[in-house]
């Protein structure tokens, strides 16, 4: 029998969904040019239209299988690489029952503890986020700086904290004291990470729980976290608009924010990856909210760096470590949101320091967080 050649087989990419506005579709474009640029064969199959057939892939072999949350990876054989960005436990049944080859690669260096803590059974966890995607990687050519006709950007989407909030009332009653306690701790420590917050309730309850009893808990609080996450984001940009300051936002949701008629409030439509690049790079600032990653950091983040524009976001133990506050990067404080007004407004009147900001963030981004950078990386974890 002839002799297979692990390093001469392909690398297979899964585009699987069209979600986030193809921004995850953009993850694997990106990383697998930026692979094949190292001399890595790489294929692609593509299940969004329902024109690539599935099965003859099934059979072949790989070098490797990537994906982006998706369980779709598990009908393949052989070593098996999902990209997570979001918490492990959104991912819970696919965890559960992976096997030994099966990695992850996770965005927050918590995600990666806490895989390792509780799902033994994954053969390996890598931390390894997103790059920045520069537009010219786009096909959109810029030939000399644009100019800075937005103050303040955001590209997030509105949720309404009160509907999962509606859910917990519903939860049996140690449930739900157990969630109203969580509120609780999480809104005083807005800087903890989700299940350090939920250990310390069971601290104060004086319990002591097994891992696949932490896990059942840490499941059903999920309506809890998302809670919390929504008001945040929510609260952040109601004090923006309440200092007076114009933000644009860009998603149809922000329509059933309860604020959506504020003047300051200008609602534009969600746009496609290319698109809010180019928005982003007509910024004066690029407001960034983490989705409770405390220890992460997110193509949000790089993209605005790579367009030249400051970033304006709240904390994460990555961003501090990987940037200098006020020099690349301009970072706030949840738990001290009163203060980020008179910030923005100063920070919006000096045009300068925003410029050597946005500089220093660029040649960082540069520097380290280009795809290729990631591709480089991968092909030590492979």
């Amino acid at each position: 029998m002839e002799k297979i050649d692990h390093q001469t087989l392909p690398v297979l990419f899964l585009r699987t969904s069209d979600a986030c506005y193809h921004v995850l579709n953009l993850f694997i474009d990106e990383l697998a040019k930026a692979l094949c640029s190292c001399g890595q064969p790489v294929e692609i199959l593509d299940i969004t239209s329902g024109n690539q057939p599935l099965e003859p892939f099934l059979n072949r072999r790989f070098q490797a299988v990537i994906g982006i949350q998706t369980n779709l990876i598990c009908s393949f054989s052989g070593k098996k690489y999902l990209i997570l960005l979001d918490h492990p436990i959104t991912m819970h049944g696919n965890f559960e029952y992976s096997g030994e080859d099966c990695y992850v690669l996770t965005h927050d260096r918590n995600y990666l503890s806490f895989i390792q803590c509780y799902y033994k059974n994954i053969a390996g966890c890598f931390y390894f986020p997103p790059a920045g995607t520069l537009l010219s990687n786009c096909g959109i050519n810029i030939t000399c700086p644009p100019q800075k006709q937005y103050g303040i950007t955001f590209f997030g989407t509105y949720h309404n904290y009160r509907e999962p909030l509606s859910a917990i009332y519903s939860y049996p009653r140690p449930y739900r004291m157990a969630a109203a306690r969580l509120i609780h701790v999480m809104r005083r420590n807005p800087n903890t990470s989700a299940e350090k917050a939920l250990s310390e309730v069971f601290r104060q309850y004086n319990l002591a729980l097994s891992d696949s009893d932490f896990l059942e808990m840490f499941a059903a609080m999920k309506p809890v976290f998302d809670c919390v996450m929504f008001y945040y984001r929510e609260k952040i940009i109601h004090t923006i608009l309440q200092a007076g300051i114009e933000i644009h936002v860009y998603s149809d949701s922000w329509d059933n924010a309860p604020f959506s008629k504020h003047p300051c409030l200008v609602r534009h439509p969600a746009l496609n990856p290319p698109e809010a690049l180019l928005i982003t790079q007509r910024s004066k600032l690029s407001l960034n909210i983490m989705s409770w990653h405390k220890d992460g950091l997110t193509e949000r983040v790089l993209n605005a760096m790579l367009c030249q524009t400051a970033v304006l976001s709240d904390r994460s133990v990555r961003l501090e470590e990987e940037f200098a506050d006020g020099k690349d990067i301009l970072l706030f404080d949840l738990s001290n949101l009163d203060s980020l007004p008179e910030k923005i407004l100063e920070l919006l009147s000096d045009n300068d320091r925003l410029q050597q900001i946005a500089q220093n963030g660029y040649q960082k981004a540069m520097q380290s967080h280009l795809w290729i950078h990631r591709a480089r990386q991968l092909l030590t974890i492979l």
